[in-house]
């Protein structure tokens, strides 16, 4: 067991920590409501500016998911947040790189 520096320190990083969970989740549905009323556009999310299919941009999105979506489920499972592998920010680096 390890010492706090004061006695409230726990609970203090305990607040800390839903306040930024609060917060994160708060511009979450901001940016999902954006989205639902049309003020964010996301047309062009998958295809370039003349409005054909870009294979690089759904690359980039289906592999941010998948790894994103990994990262996730092993946090929950484990319940501390993983070591990200060298390998991982290689595929993240050349899927951004051919976006």
């Amino acid at each position: 067991m390890t010492t706090a520096l004061f006695p409230g320190a726990q609970i203090l990083a305990l607040v800390a920590g839903w306040i930024i969970v609060v917060f994160i989740g708060i511009l979450g549905v901001l940016v999902l409501w954006n989205i639902y009323t049309n003020r964010i556009d996301l047309r062009f999310l998958l295809c370039e500016q003349d409005g054909k299919a870009s294979l690089s941009r759904f690359q980039f999105l289906v592999f941010t998911f998948v790894i994103a979506m990994s990262f996730a489920l092993i946090t929950l499972r484990t319940g501390s947040i993983p070591d990200i592998p060298q390998g991982v920010w290689a595929l993240l680096g050349i899927s951004g790189g051919s976006y």
